[in-house]
């Protein structure tokens, strides 16, 4: 209990870094949590200072916070527990950083790296041609494929493993559960926004679950600015 208990902590302090905020306040000198969703990831971060320094950030998030944490608990010799419980502490430290008064990104990028440190790659290219490809570039409506692609990845692990075309274990179903539970969770609480004057909670809730966002129109949300 000790480890999965200090590799979840050791996780939450490492993915809580607030890398977005630190980038942006480097790079573009603004208070990325100002403008546009509020979000500190990579996303955000591409809309206000700029595609290349999102990608960085992207990047980043992805393989410093997500994939280090599952393999250095897997170098170190710990079960996949140990390593599942460390990545998930990565993207609830992320998501909710204990050193920007429990706010921070959503997690996709971190997410992400938790699923390559655990080399579950057909779920991960599943998630980029559906919900980025497919949802992002083509639909653009990148957080509702987004979110359904990180739903369908359960019944396609399943199948996978029943066909015996790759061994999915219980700790993998349990990550795939957990980030979405967690993804889910982000979405709705948000970084703790009230809602904006005269739109209702449930229709904003609705919003934020499907969309992402607390409004119906996506330009001016991501475009949002703290002069305006």
């Amino acid at each position: 209990m000790l480890p999965i208990t200090l590799a979840f902590l050791a996780g939450y302090l490492w993915g809580g870094v607030p890398t977005a905020y630190l980038w942006a306040r480097f790079r573009g000198g603004i208070d990325i949590r100002q403008y546009g969703s509020g979000s500190m990831g990579a996303s955000n971060v591409i809309a206000h200072v700029g595609r290349r320094s999102g990608m960085i950030l992207g990047l980043v998030d992805g393989f410093v916070k997500g994939t280090a944490p599952v393999v250095v608990a897997n170098y170190l010799g710990y079960s996949e527990w140990v390593q599942a419980t460390a990545g998930l502490g990565a993207v609830v430290g992320h998501n909710w950083s204990p050193y920007m008064r429990l706010t921070g990104g959503r997690g996709i990028a971190t997410t992400a790296g938790i699923l390559i440190g655990f080399g579950m790659w057909p779920e991960i290219l599943f998630g980029v041609i559906f919900g980025g490809i497919w949802g992002g570039l083509l639909r653009k409506q990148s957080a509702i494929y987004l979110l359904a692609a990180m739903a369908l990845n359960l019944p396609l692990a399943f199948m996978l493993n029943e066909l015996d075309v790759i061994e999915r274990n219980t700790v993998h179903m349990t990550v795939l559960w957990s980030v979405l539970a967690l993804m889910v969770l982000k979405r709705l609480v948000a970084n703790w926004q009230s809602p904006l004057e005269g739109e209702p909670m449930v229709r904003v809730l609705r919003y934020r679950l499907l969309f992402d966002r607390d409004i119906a129109n996506r330009d001016e949300w991501i475009t949002r600015r703290p002069d305006e």
